[in-house]
């Protein structure tokens, strides 16, 4: 498994992945303009996660040009989950967030009803700090998202 930037030949593999688990409930979405304007963005980072040469998914980092180095994983999508890649690749966003962004603090949102994606992150090292109650509204349902995140001060030496 490697990251490597994200070109804009590989925003229709990201939107494809986007759209399929905005659709299963699992991520939020931006439209393809956004993305491009992100992608070119100096604050923002597109990852894409590749195994074997072969794309197999995405993360989106934002707050890097930020002086209080604290870094957002705004998104992280796995095309094929419950293979161990997103363990990985979050593993490898950890590295690089901290090592080469010498960034003091990763935090996240995840919705509140992600159970799989909660466990990961805390089996990480991510800490929950608290609850958004319904500030999501998709169609005519409100879901609530977990904040997470990881200081420093918390990796394993």
């Amino acid at each position: 498994m490697t990251l490597r930037r994200a070109l804009p030949a590989d925003l229709p593999f990201i939107l494809q992945h986007e759209q399929k688990f905005r659709d299963l409930g699992f991520v939020g979405g931006d439209d393809p303009p956004a993305h491009q304007r992100q992608l070119a963005d100096p604050d923002c980072l597109y990852l894409l996660i590749e195994v074997e040469g072969s794309p197999a998914g995405y993360a989106i980092l934002r707050g890097l040009a930020a002086v209080n180095g604290s870094v957002e994983l705004k998104r992280i999508v796995i095309a094929e989950p419950g293979q161990g890649v997103g363990r990985q690749a979050l593993q490898a966003v950890i590295a690089k967030v901290f090592g080469e962004f010498r960034a003091h603090r990763l935090w996240l949102d995840v919705f509140e009803d992600n159970s799989r994606a909660r466990h990961v992150y805390r089996s990480l090292g991510f800490v929950e700090e608290g609850v958004l109650r319904e500030c999501i509204k998709r169609n005519e349902t409100y879901r609530s998202l977990v904040v997470m995140s990881m200081l420093e001060s918390e990796l394993p030496k």
